[in-house]
C-alpha cells in the first residue's frame, strides 16, 4: 500500500457466533484481536472496526465488547437487510446504532441506494411516493442523515456508502447533500417519511404491522436455514412500496444457497460448504410453500396471524422464484411455434403490476 499507517481497519463480515472464537479465543491462545493490537501498538493502524450481514444479537456482542471504534452495518428506510424483523422487540439494527452512539463508535451504513432498496432502480410506487419532494435515492440518503432527528433515542449514522449503478447516480446525490448542508431536506424527508408509513399501513394493516415478526425466526434459529424474517420482510417491501425487484436479488441469495444445500449435512457443514470463510455465511436456503412449519420452526406464531403468514410465503415465492413475467413493456405475445405447449406456457405468465415496475423515467 505505500502508507506508513492506516487510518481505518475492519473485520470484514462478523456474522455468525463462529466469529467470536476467531476474534477473541482466551485462554492463553493467540487470535486475530491480539495480532490487529501487535499492529496497533506499533502504530500501524489507528482505528478499529467490523463490518456484518449478521443477526442483530451478533452485531451487538461485538459492540458490546466495547474493543471496537466503529461498524459497518445495515440499517434502512426499509428495514435492516438480513436483521429485518431480528433483534429486541423485532426492530432490527436500530438497537446496534443506538448501543453504537452509547459507545461514541462511528456508524457506518452499508450501501444505501441498494441493500437499502435498490433506489437507483426504484419502483414505480416507491418513486411516486417519494415525488415530489424528491427522488428515491435522495430520501434514502437524507433519511439517514437525519436519522436521529426521527429515532426515539436519537441514534445517528455518520457514513454512508453510496450503492449507485451508474456515475450519473452521483448527480442526485450531490446535490441532496448540498441543500442537507443548507438544512432543506428534513422537511423532504418527514413529508416522504409520512406518505411512506402511511403506503404501509393502507397495503398492510396497522395490526399487521405491529405484529408481523411475533414468532417468526431467523435462519441461525431455523431447524431448516430459512430466514423466515427475511420472507416477511419482503412480503411487507414489496405489497407496500412495490419493490419487486429488490426481493428478488434478496431472494436469489436462497436461490444460489440452496444449490449448495445438502440436508444430510449439519447446519455446520452446510455453512462451511456454502462459505464460511472468507467472507461468511449470508443466511437462509428457499422455503417450501407446502410445508407446515407452524409445527416447529414457527410454533410461537400467534394464531391470528398465521394464515397471513402462509399467505405471505405463497407471495414471496410467487413473485421473487427465478422466472419471467410480463411486463408492460414486454407483454407482445410471441409466435405461437409450439402449439398448445407454447400456450399454455403464456398463460402461466405473470403479468407485473405497473406500480412493482421500475421507473426508468427517473
Amino acid at each position: 500500500l505505500q502508507l506508513d499507517y492506516i487510518d481505518l481497519f475492519a473485520f470484514h463480515g462478523l456474522n455468525g457466533d463462529w466469529q467470536w472464537e476467531w476474534m477473541f479465543r482466551g485462554e492463553g491462545k493467540e487470535d486475530c484481536w491480539d495480532v490487529i493490537q501487535e499492529y496497533k501498538a506499533a502504530g500501524k493502524i489507528k482505528w478499529i472496526g467490523f463490518s456484518t450481514h449478521g443477526p442483530t444479537s451478533v452485531i451487538n456482542r461485538f459492540i458490546e465488547t466495547d474493543k471496537f471504534d466503529y461498524a459497518n452495518v445495515h440499517y434502512h428506510f426499509c428495514g435492516s437487510y438480513t436483521a429485518s424483523g431480528d433483534g429486541p422487540g423485532h426492530i432490527g439494527n436500530i438497537s446496534c446504532l443506538r448501543k453504537m452512539k452509547e459507545r461514541d463508535m462511528g456508524a457506518f451504513i452499508i450501501s444505501a441506494n441498494d441493500k437499502g432498496g435498490k433506489l437507483y432502480a426504484p419502483s414505480s410506487k416507491l418513486r411516486s411516493l417519494c415525488l415530489p419532494e424528491c427522488e428515491p435515492m435522495a430520501y434514502g440518503l437524507a433519511w439517514l442523515w437525519n436519522l436521529h432527528t426521527h429515532d426515539e433515542e436519537m441514534a445517528e449514522a455518520h457514513t454512508l456508502t453510496i450503492g449507485a449503478a451508474r456515475p450519473s447516480d452521483l448527480d442526485q446525490l450531490a446535490v441532496a447533500a448540498y441543500m442537507q448542508s443548507k438544512n432543506l431536506m428534513l422537511s423532504k424527508v418527514r413529508s416522504v417519511s409520512k406518505k411512506i408509513q402511511q403506503a404501509q399501513v393502507e397495503a398492510l394493516g396497522q395490526e399487521w404491522l405491529d405484529s408481523c415478526y411475533d414468532g417468526i425466526i431467523k435462519g441461525k434459529d431455523s431447524k431448516y436455514m430459512i430466514e423466515h424474517n427475511q420472507i416477511i420482510w419482503m412480503y411487507n417491501c414489496i405489497k407496500a412500496w412495490g419493490l419487486l425487484e429488490f426481493c428478488r436479488n434478496r431472494f436469489n441469495t436462497f436461490v444460489e444457497n440452496t444449490k449448495k444445500y445438502n440436508p444430510s449435512l449439519t447446519h455446520d457443514e452446510n455453512i462451511d460448504k456454502i462459505g464460511r470463510r472468507p467472507w461468511g455465511f449470508c443466511p437462509g436456503i428457499l422455503p417450501d410453500a407446502n410445508k407446515d412449519y407452524f409445527s416447529d420452526d414457527l410454533a410461537g406464531v400467534p394464531e391470528k396471524n398465521r394464515t397471513r403468514v402462509k399467505e405471505a410465503y405463497e407471495f414471496v415465492i410467487k413473485w421473487c422464484s427465478p422466472k419471467s413475467p410480463k411486463t408492460q413493456d414486454n407483454a407482445e405475445q410471441k409466435d405461437d411455434t409450439n402449439g398448445e405447449g407454447n400456450k399454455a406456457a403464456t398463460e402461466m405468465e405473470m403479468e407485473v403490476p405497473e406500480e412493482y415496475q421500475i421507473a426508468y423515467e427517473m
